[in-house]
């Protein structure tokens, strides 16, 4: 029986080199059971973005990693997978003014790497958006990261889903306010951890897999 490997088998390995070299402290991972039911909706998903039905029919039905290696000074990371019952509940809880934010209705959390964000689709009933936004709850503005499943889920291996790396991407791309603080701390503590890792090899995967250049 062949095995397939999944974004989160990378995750594990990587952060298993960090541990067993001091790097950090501690990190932990939840995987449910995989999906045992064949869903309508998880199939639509999947045509737009490839790779999550066989992800949560073949391995895990929702998923959670965490790490950290100072928690007082906020170094870590988290990934929050929702499971489908809630990916694709009708309600997703958020506050919005219809008139002014018709994507906020049809967004569906699919990541929530804080208590303050999450990451997820924008599934409408006539067309599933193909890039995940990100979202903070403090202004609920949806912010396009310019990937798909697969490539956020690569991105997240990249950035070992070291804290707020979402934001990092935001900031690199806009070049604006937003991300700016996140992005010095990501910078400054990510080659401390992972020896291996370099900024500039973080933005030549993310250019790779940006929707907007392989649409050129």
């Amino acid at each position: 029986m062949n095995y397939t490997f999944f974004f989160d088998d990378d995750l594990f390995d990587l952060l298993s080199v960090a541990k067993e070299d001091k790097k950090i402290k501690n990190f932990e991972s939840w995987n449910n059971s995989s999906l045992k039911v064949k869903l309508e909706d998880l199939n639509r998903l999947d045509i737009v973005h490839n790779g999550i039905k066989q992800y949560y029919e073949k391995r895990s039905d929702g998923y959670e990693f965490e790490w950290y290696s100072d928690k007082e000074k906020g170094i870590g990371g988290k990934m929050k997978l929702a499971e489908t019952k809630y990916l694709f509940s009708e309600e997703n809880y958020i506050l919005y003014d219809e008139e002014d934010a018709e994507d906020l209705k049809y967004f569906r959390p699919l990541d929530y790497p804080t208590a303050e964000t999450c990451v997820g689709f924008i599934i409408k009933p006539d067309v599933i958006y193909k890039s995940l936004y990100y979202m903070s709850v403090s202004n609920y503005e949806l912010h396009n990261l310019d990937l798909d499943y697969d490539g956020y889920t690569q991105m997240a291996v990249e950035a070992r889903v070291f804290n707020h790396w979402q934001l990092v991407l935001l900031h690199y791309m806009d070049g604006g306010g937003i991300g700016y603080v996140e992005t010095e701390t990501f910078k400054t503590e990510m080659p401390k951890i992972f020896p291996d890792w370099t900024w500039e090899g973080f933005i030549a995967k993310f250019e790779d897999l940006r929707l907007s250049k392989r649409n050129k």
